[in-house]
């Protein structure tokens, strides 16, 4: 399966809806969102699901009458392309295919499936997936938040270092241990394992 990200995704969550105690500016949260739901969203993240609305391009070597697409949710098929036999692009009149049970691009049975290229990319599906804004799971969205916050705690202090202390001035405790973040990713993995998508 190889699956390749045209554009997107939209963000799941704005820099409004991260508590903003650290100080952070306003475009190094917005950066934070993006890198944390990069982890998690679509072809580069490990849920296996789209969140954010964005265009993604399947390729696969052959046609076959029902074609799963992954990292749903599927909004829309945009278009089926494929080279012939004899390597030659053609594109598939929309009128033959559908989308199917939210996730699948159907042929009609009047659409005789043609041969292709011997190639891993002989037929390519481009489509947009994600959630519209107001659809976004909130427990994803949390998600986000949790680790948006956690980024932004990374930046402020050193999480390798416990304590610090100076001989003659005092000592440095800091608030953001290997426990901490531990906690974190428990959280952030329990908010969003019911959203995984497994790929066999």
């Amino acid at each position: 399966m190889a699956v390749r990200r045209l554009s997107g995704p939209a963000p799941i969550v704005t820099s409004d809806d991260v508590p903003s105690e650290q100080g952070a500016s306003h475009a190094g949260v917005i950066a934070l969102i993006a890198a944390v739901q990069a982890g998690i969203d679509g072809p580069t993240g490990w849920l296996g699901r789209s969140l954010g609305e964005q265009e993604l391009e399947y390729s696969l070597p052959r046609f076959s009458r029902v074609i799963r697409l992954p990292y749903e949710p599927v909004i829309d098929i945009v278009s089926v392309v494929y080279r012939d036999a004899d390597g030659v692009e053609q594109v598939v009149d929309e009128s033959h295919y559908r989308l199917s049970g939210g996730n699948r691009c159907q042929f009609g049975t009047g659409f005789a499936l043609p041969q292709t290229e011997c190639s891993a990319d002989a037929v390519t599906i481009t489509y947009k997936a994600g959630y519209a804004a107001e659809d976004v799971p909130a427990n994803a969205k949390q998600a986000v938040i949790i680790g948006v916050q956690q980024l932004k705690a990374m930046g402020a202090q050193s999480l390798y270092l416990r304590q610090e202390d100076v001989e003659g001035v005092g000592s440095t405790v800091y608030t953001v241990s290997e426990a901490a973040t531990q906690a974190v990713k428990a959280a952030t993995d329990m908010l969003l394992q019911p959203l995984r998508v497994y790929w066999i």
